[in-house]
C-alpha cells in the first residue's frame, strides 16, 4: 500500500479540549480525536463526523490526517462510545510509518452456510466478531474472511484455524473460539410433560365373594 491509496481526511486543530467543548463539537457535526506518537506532541483535532464514520464502515484503518495543508500518516488505535454503545465519540489515532509494525484489531466477516446446520436444533455462533492481528502498517487488510461451511455440528473453529495473509500474525489468543455449530437441546412440551408427571393411580383389588 502506498500513501497515494490512503484516504485523506481534513481535520482543524480544537480551540480547546474539555468536556463541554467537545460535547458542543459533536453538536455541530464534528467529532474529537487526538493524533499521537513518534516521540512527537499530541494533536487536539476535530474531522467530519459523517466523513469519518463512512471510512470506518469502508474497513479504513490507516488514514492520511490533513491539517493546515500538511499530512501525517496515522492508524486507528481506539474508539471511544457512547453509553448506548451505538456512536463513537472519540478517536485515538498514531503516527505511523508504512514499513513499521502495527497491532490493531480487523474485522471478522463470515462465509458460507455451516453443513452443521442441517442437523435439527442447530444454531451457529459466533463469539469473535474482530481479531487482534500485528503487520506492517502497510499489510493491514480491511478484513478477515472466514469460511464456517465445513463446520459440522459440535464442530468449532478457533483461531488457531484462520488462514491469515502472508506477514499477518494474530495477536488473539490462538485458542480463542471464532465460530462455533451448536445443538439446542430439545424442550419438552409442556402438555407432554404435565401428562407424564401424572401419579400412577392404583386401584383397589375387587373383594373376593365370600364363599357360602
Amino acid at each position: 500500500m502506498s500513501t497515494a491509496t490512503i484516504p485523506v481526511i481534513e481535520a482543524t486543530v480544537r480551540e480547546r479540549t474539555g468536556t463541554r467543548y467537545t460535547a458542543r463539537l459533536r453538536k455541530e457535526g464534528r467529532l474529537p480525536v487526538v493524533v499521537y506518537g513518534h516521540g512527537l506532541d499530541p494533536l487536539h483535532l476535530s474531522v467530519d463526523n459523517d466523513e469519518i464514520n463512512e471510512l470506518l464502515h469502508q474497513h479504513a484503518h490507516l488514514l492520511n490526517v490533513k491539517v493546515d495543508g500538511k499530512e501525517e500518516t496515522v492508524v486507528l488505535k481506539d474508539a471511544q462510545w457512547d453509553h448506548m454503545s451505538s456512536h463513537i465519540i472519540h478517536l485515538d489515532l498514531a503516527r505511523v510509518n508504512l514499513s513499521e509494525e502495527v497491532t490493531v484489531e480487523v474485522d471478522l466477516v463470515f462465509t458460507g452456510d455451516a453443513i452443521g446446520l442441517k442437523t435439527a436444533g442447530a444454531i451457529i455462533e459466533h463469539p469473535l466478531s474482530t481479531l487482534e492481528i500485528t503487520c506492517k502498517a502497510s499489510d493491514i487488510p480491511e478484513m478477515i474472511k472466514v469460511d464456517v461451511s465445513a463446520l459440522e455440528a459440535g464442530e468449532s473453529l478457533s483461531v488457531a484455524d484462520l488462514k491469515l495473509p502472508a506477514g499477518i500474525v494474530a495477536a488473539t489468543d490462538e485458542e480463542a473460539v471464532v465460530a462455533a455449530v451448536q445443538v439446542m437441546a430439545e424442550v419438552p412440551d409442556e402438555d407432554t410433560e404435565a401428562a407424564g408427571d401424572e401419579p400412577e393411580v392404583i386401584g383397589r383389588p375387587a373383594k373376593e365373594e365370600d364363599e357360602d
